[in-house]
């Protein structure tokens, strides 16, 4: 019969042995000790002196002293002397210094659960992979702060390779931010088959650029948009109503001061002041070239206060570095021609009548003007004889309306005469 246990190397009883107890005492010593395995220190290779009965401590190599020769056994204070014990391969122990649970393998003390760094991979809820080291099947993922804030971090190697956030349905990419083959940020979409880009941030401008446009379903507002319509701040967005587009003009108060270019609101009646003598409304276009450089205002008149201020007429003026010169309006309204000859009008309501006929020898030659005039008061006609005249011939007209007059040529007898005439007539069509 053996006299000590195959695994804990207890003392049995012998047969006719005498004094039995110190060998039971002896087992039941060696059980208290490795049950409930507690090493109070490990890899110590000189005896401490504040030891305890009971305390096991783990020799490391190279003991000296009391444990020389005892290199990688357990040594068991008794209170009177140390007793050594060899732990066998896959003994649990107490790490009492570090509260963590060993244990021996290849004659190594290993703590239960491995360091958490330089693992070769993680998964929770699912395996992790050679690409995927660190894979999460999971409801949700909560990553939270410790102190102030917190912060992800995505890193790349080199420029050129992609540092991502991939949103993926079926394993399938359709979704991409970051930075992906270059320094600027990116979003860009996919179909399963092909990538677009829909977004770019610059990483040295920190402009945005959509490259595929925008749809734009709710309004823009913030300090980047006009604040009203006549808000000049460069770079803001023009509004629908900026200087009458797509609304109504803003008013203009006195059309001499600094203004903003822009349409504007013409009316005496709220308080605009500086336009064309005679205007009462209008619409007022400002322009200018530069800072500090020429300006001009074209005003349509809606209304007017004077005869020859009519609806549609144009004014118009210009300074460069000084005072304004005078509204003029002398551009052309109406200029046509026709069978009774040609008609020009003007915007200050002048029109000028010419034609060349010929004239009846048995009677007046009556002639319908172009357009009709306003009235016949103060309307001028003058004609002039055209071609050879081998004797004096004399013009005259008569019957002179608004719509028409009669002419006719006569000799130094008096007498009608067939003859070329060209004539002018003058007048005002407002």
């Amino acid at each position: 019969m053996p006299s000590t246990s195959p695994r804990l190397a207890l003392p049995y009883l012998q047969p006719a042995q005498a004094q039995k107890h110190v060998t039971h005492n002896e087992a039941l010593q060696l059980l208290d000790a490795v049950v409930q395995l507690r090493i109070q220190d490990f890899d110590l290779t000189l005896p401490p002196s504040d030891v305890l009965p009971g305390d096991v401590i783990a020799i490391g190599a190279g003991a000296q002293g009391d444990w020389a020769g005892q290199d990688g056994r357990l040594a068991l204070w008794d209170g009177t002397g140390w007793q050594f014990i060899a732990p066998a391969e896959g003994w649990l122990a107490w790490d009492a210094a570090t509260r963590a649970l060993r244990v021996l393998s290849g004659g190594v003390w290993l703590p239960c659960v491995p360091a958490l760094q330089n693992l070769p991979g993680l998964g929770v809820g699912t395996a992790s992979d050679e690409v995927n080291r660190l894979a999460v099947a999971s409801e949700a993922t909560l990553l939270t702060h410790a102190g102030a804030g917190h912060q992800l971090k995505v890193n790349k190697a080199a420029a050129s390779d992609t540092a991502s956030l991939l949103f993926q349905s079926g394993w399938t990419g359709h979704a991409e931010m970051g930075l992906a083959g270059g320094l600027d940020f990116a979003l860009r979409v996919s179909d399963g088959t092909a990538w677009t880009e829909a977004l770019r941030v610059s990483r040295a401008s920190g402009v945005v650029t959509l490259p595929q446009g925008a749809v734009l379903d709710g309004p823009l507002a913030g300090a980047a948009v006009q604040a009203s319509p006549t808000d000049a701040t460069p770079g803001r967005l023009l509004t629908a109503g900026a200087y009458g587009l797509g609304g109504p003009l803003p008013a203009v108060g006195d059309a001499t001061a600094s203004l903003v270019p822009g349409l504007y609101a013409y009316d005496t009646a709220a308080g605009s002041s500086g336009g064309p003598a005679g205007v009462l409304r209008g619409a007022l276009l400002h322009a200018r070239r530069g800072a500090s450089l020429g300006e001009t205002q074209l005003l349509v008149v809606e209304a007017g206060s004077a005869p020859n201020v009519t609806p549609g007429q144009t004014h118009g003026r210009a300074r460069t570095g000084g005072a304004w010169s005078a509204w003029t309006c002398g551009s052309v309204a109406q200029s046509d021609s026709g069978a009774s000859g040609r008609v020009l009008r003007g915007q200050d309501g002048t029109q000028t009548c010419w034609h060349t006929l010929t004239t009846s020898a048995t009677g007046e030659t009556v002639w319908t003007f172009p357009q009709p005039f306003a009235s016949a008061a103060g309307l001028v006609v003058t004609m002039g004889v055209g071609g050879a005249t081998p004797a004096p011939l004399f013009p005259r007209h008569t019957a002179k309306g608004a719509t028409s007059v009669a002419l006719s040529v006569l000799d130094s007898a008096g007498a009608r005469v067939s003859a070329t005439l060209d004539v002018i007539a003058m007048g005002r069509w407002t």
